[in-house]
């Protein structure tokens, strides 16, 4: 029997007077209970709803911040590993000038426009080098957390903050890496962001009022927070957070939704925490409940009232029996009515709401159902479940029904079919529940078809996008840090030939390299790795199977949280047809810019190899008066024959295939002196050729003065570490050649550091001048004396025939050190030397293993008593 007509008769009710109030209050207890169960399903769904999606927003817009903290973090992480790179490589050129740093850490910083504060202190605490640093006012950070575990630690990077500024006076945050030294800590470089910045950057997101970011350390001291509608700035490293954050955080550091309320402004949030991955600080992110949840609180109290409403006729008509049995009849038709408009408020519902009894039969329904299906209630009420349940047959459906009991709930999505035909996505939250000893079960129905349909149509941009990456007209890849291809669209993959199956994880980008290139790939790969881009950079490809082209390439460096390359994200474009364009063009233009007259750049045009045009510009270079060479043979430039005919055969043929040649040599004055010359040469038509010629000198001797200063001490002239390394590594070739013996000594002076305490630094300076100079005396032709600093020495004695052949080479310097040294006037000074020596090959080939055997053999020396000479191997 349908529920609506489970009520008895005005007829039976006078028959069985005794039993009519009970019956209209079961009836009662029935419609309070079906309405308090369809009030409890709708308002739980819609909860629930509501709540899921809070949760989703405080997650995806928490992820928005991390990440853009951690990006924030990351870039100036990887300024401060360039910055020390760069100081590192101004160490190895010699004692640190403050200019130089200045400037280093200036040239990083303009890459960091968040950093407020980019400086270095030395290993005491002192802040010396550095922005928006006062001459004469001494800032030291030496009694600061940060700089006293980056001491500590040494090789990792170090949380800043939040402190105040001692430079500005702001509240900061930053990172902060120890300079370490020959593997001493030697200072500290650290950046700093003010909190503001931070709070600033939350205050760019579209957040409703009430809603809430905040940045916190891993331990909760807060960095930056923003209320949006709240212009007041909380305190910096503070720690209160509410119980129920503090709970969330011990079962789970990394992420988590807790709902509580904060005491300092007393709202109630939705809020989501992530650690931001790779550093030690938490996002938080919290939506404001008593806004969020406002439409469902109005849909509370307008469900709850309808039901009320619904109900309260019912109620009314109960008392009104119990009061006066004469108005029965009457009670039982405003129970009829009160059942109407329950049965009303089931039909306007908006989700599909219907009720089948436990044979799956329909009793009742909203007229939203009905529209649903397509059909009308007189079709639907009484019929099966499986006459709309695209999904299922009727006796699967009771299959079902046996085992459900009541209490049960379940959500599902399904098929039904409509009236005409056609099927729809449904997602159905199913409720059980007894009534009167009778099993029901109370659906809400929603069409979720065009919700599924905008899924498909997402996926189907996807693809799309997909589709656009991988037919673009650029060439897209990612190569891994050996150099082999990870990932690559289809456009580069038929450019080299081959499909994207065999290039991923497979092919080295240098196999589509000729030898030129490949050799140039390497170098510029390392560089990419290590400065983190590549900017048009252009290569020719000639894969096997596939035309050569021209690529123009730019890529940036992917990294890992600890600075690591992980691969490179790279663009290529091919330029073949504008290189062949840009050739053309070159061709047509090689005539009228060969006119061009310069002071500076030498000019000629030759026939064969006789002048037909030059510029004053050579006339200078080579002193010659104007038209004095005109009609002369190109040989009066060269020193002699052989070096101009070796020219001839050098360039000519290059020229007579189209090629450009360039190269540098040494041509002659018209007075006879020599001149270094960058000599660039291009044929024009038949045997014409055009040359440009400019002198360099004096470029020349400067790289020749760079070469020798880099390679030798200041002081003494002699050959510095670098330069030793180099000399070692070949005479230790030449020995193992040779079956000769090669022996390294590593001296330092005894009694220098008194000579230095006693006279000053000067002294010790000339002291070191003249102690070189007897090196080099005592020492023969074939041998190297090397400064490796302060007062000490290495030599490097090679070609010994014999195993103990460097013993009086040693023993003879060891005497002209121990000589009085006349530093001038009545100055005379006297120190002696202790000598520790490693032999090659009998203590090993390698230079660095004989370097440091030498200094342990010296320190045993020095143990000993100084003024002695130990082997290597004696103390082994």
């Amino acid at each position: 029997m349908p529920l609506g007509q489970s009520l008895p008769s005005v007829q039976q009710e006078r028959q069985r007077r005794h039993r009519l109030v009970m019956a209209l209050a079961l009836a009662n207890l029935a419609v309070a209970l079906l309405l308090a169960g369809l009030v409890a399903l709708l308002l739980h769904t819609s909860h629930r709803a509501f709540d899921a999606r809070a949760r989703e927003s405080a997650d995806a817009l928490v992820a928005i911040a991390r990440a853009n903290v951690a990006s924030e973090f990351a870039r100036v992480d990887a300024m401060m590993q360039a910055t020390l790179e760069g100081i590192a490589a101004l160490r190895r050129r010699g004692p640190l000038r403050d200019a130089e740093v200045n400037e280093t850490l200036s040239s990083h910083q303009r890459f960091l426009p968040a950093v407020e504060g980019f400086r270095m202190a030395d290993a005491e605490g002192q802040v010396r080098w550095g922005n928006q640093l006062n001459e004469g006012a001494a800032v030291s950070i030496a009694d600061r957390d940060y700089f006293i575990r980056a001491r500590q630690q040494q090789d990792r990077v170090v949380l800043v903050g939040p402190v105040k500024s001692r430079v500005s006076g702001h509240w900061v945050v930053g990172l902060a890496r120890p300079v370490m030294v020959e593997g001493r800590f030697a200072g500290l470089l650290y950046a700093s962001v003010t909190t503001e910045h931070f709070r600033q950057l939350f205050a760019h997101y579209q957040l409703e009022p009430g809603d809430a970011i905040s940045l916190r350390t891993e331990d909760m001291r807060l960095v930056a927070r923003h209320v949006s509608g709240n212009p007041t700035v909380p305190a910096i490293d503070t720690h209160p957070i509410s119980a129920e954050l503090q709970q969330a955080l011990r079962l789970n550091t990394e992420h988590g939704l807790v709902v509580s309320r904060l005491a300092s402004d007393g709202v109630e949030r939705t809020s989501a925490y992530r650690r931001v991955e790779g550093w030690p600080f938490v996002v938080l992110a919290g939506l404001d409940n008593q806004r969020f949840f406002a439409p469902w609180r109005a849909q509370v109290w307008q469900v709850s009232l309808l039901a009320l409403l619904a109900w309260l006729p019912i109620l009314g008509a109960t008392l009104a029996i119990y009061a006066a049995g004469r108005r029965e009849a009457r009670s039982v038709r405003e129970l009829a009515a009160a059942t109407r408009r329950t049965l009303a408020l089931q039909r306007v519902a908006g989700d599909g709401i219907h009720i089948v009894d436990s044979q799956g039969r329909l009793v009742a329904m909203s007229d939203s159902f009905a529209e649903m299906l397509g059909s009308t209630r007189e079709r639907l009420l009484g019929r099966h479940i499986s006459s709309w349940d695209a999904n299922q047959d009727e006796a699967q459906i009771s299959a079902w029904l046996a085992k459900i009991k009541a209490g049960d709930k379940q959500r599902v999505e399904v098929q039904h079919r409509r009236d005409d035909g056609s099927l729809i996505d449904v997602e159905l939250h199913l409720s059980v529940a007894d009534i009167d000893g009778q099993r029901f079960i109370f659906s809400s129905a929603r069409d979720v078809t065009e919700r599924k349909r905008m899924l498909a149509a997402i996926e189907s941009s996807a693809a799309q996008i997909r589709d656009l990456y991988d037919n673009a007209p650029c060439g897209y890849h990612s190569l891994d840090a050996a150099g082999v291809i990870v990932h690559v669209n289809a456009t580069m993959a038929a450019w080299l030939g081959r499909s994207k199956e065999e290039l991923m994880g497979r092919a080295h980008m240098s196999e589509f390299l000729d030898e030129s290139g490949r050799a140039e790939f390497a170098v510029r790969f390392e560089r990419a790795k290590a400065q983190g881009r590549l900017d048009g950079v252009e290569v020719r490809i000639a894969p096997p199977g596939a035309p050569s082209r021209i690529l123009r390439i730019t890529a940036d460096a992917i990294r890992g949280p600890d600075g690591e390359f992980l691969m490179s994200r790279s663009a290529s474009q091919d330029v073949t047809a504008q290189h062949e364009a840009r050739h053309e063009a070159a061709r047509l233009m090689r005539e009228q810019s060969a006119m061009l007259d310069s002071e500076i750049v030498g000019m000629i045009k030759l026939q064969g190899r006789i002048a037909v045009w030059k510029n004053r510009g050579l006339d200078r270079i080579f002193g010659y008066a104007p038209g004095e060479l005109d009609g002369q043979s190109a040989r009066l430039l060269y020193p002699d024959d052989a070096s101009f005919e070796a020219l001839g055969a050098a360039a000519y043929p290059l020229l007579a295939q189209g090629l450009h040649f360039r190269t540098q040599l040494q041509m002659r004055h018209k007075d006879g002196h020599l001149l270094w010359i960058d000599l660039s040469g291009v044929s024009i038509e038949g045997d014409q050729s055009f040359w440009t010629m400019v002198d360099i000198s004096a470029l020349k001797q400067m790289q020749a003065q760079i070469e020798h200063i880099a390679f030798h001490d200041a002081l003494t002239q002699l050959p510095n570490r670098l330069l030793l390394s180099d000399r070692m590594a070949q005479a230790i070739s030449a020995a193992q050649r040779a079956g000769t013996h090669v022996a390294v000594c590593y001296l330092d002076l005894d009694g220098f550091k008194q000579v230095n305490d006693q006279h000053g630094h000067d002294a010790g300076d000339a002291l070191l001048a003249q102690i070189a100079q007897r090196l080099q005396q005592a020492l023969r032709g074939h041998d190297t004396a090397a400064r490796v600093g302060g007062d000490e020495f290495v030599l490097l004695l090679t070609v010994l025939s014999e195993a103990e052949e460097w013993r009086p080479i040693v023993e003879r310097v060891v005497e002209a050190i121990e000589q009085p040294v006349d530093l001038g006037g009545v100055l005379s000074v006297q120190v002696g030397t202790s000598v520790g020596v490693a032999l090659a090959p009998q203590d090993g080939v390698d230079a660095q293993e004989l370097l440091t055997l030498a200094d342990q053999a010296l320190l045993r020396a020095k143990r000993a008593g100084k003024g002695r000479i130990v082997r290597a191997s004696a103390g082994r």
